[in-house]
């Protein structure tokens, strides 16, 4: 399971060994200063599943059971997000400004965590 690592400077997705096969990537680090929204949400994979099937670059999907890589929006728009999501549960969205992503979603049972301490960093 993806695990949120927070610093004051920096939030990074570390990602398990199987989740970066299925995502065709490393870890992804951000600066807390491109985070310009936290939210826990009850169904991170229905989280996921509601950007708008667009191009996968890279990563992989299956409805209802996984979500994870990056997804561009299929609306034109290029909004692109990053999802590591696993079955039915909890998450944490970031809306992010200026980043390679505009959002990441994340499935955690610890996202009021991951969310409390992150609503101290952003502004």
């Amino acid at each position: 399971m993806a695990v949120l690592k927070i610093t004051d400077r920096q939030v990074t997705v570390a990602l398990d060994w199987w989740e970066k096969l299925a995502a065709r990537r490393s870890h992804l680090t951000i600066p807390t200063r491109v985070i310009t929204g936290v939210s826990v949400v009850g169904d991170a994979c229905g989280t996921a599943r509601s950007v708008p099937a667009g191009k996968r670059a890279p990563g992989t999907r299956i409805p209802g059971l996984i979500s994870t890589g990056t997804f561009t929006a299929a609306d034109g728009t290029g909004s692109s997000t990053f999802s590591v999501c696993h079955g039915k549960g909890p998450g944490i969205v970031l809306e992010l400004k200026s980043a390679t992503v505009n959002r990441i979603i994340i499935s955690t049972p610890n996202a009021e965590d991951y969310a409390r301490e992150l609503s101290t960093l952003v502004g």
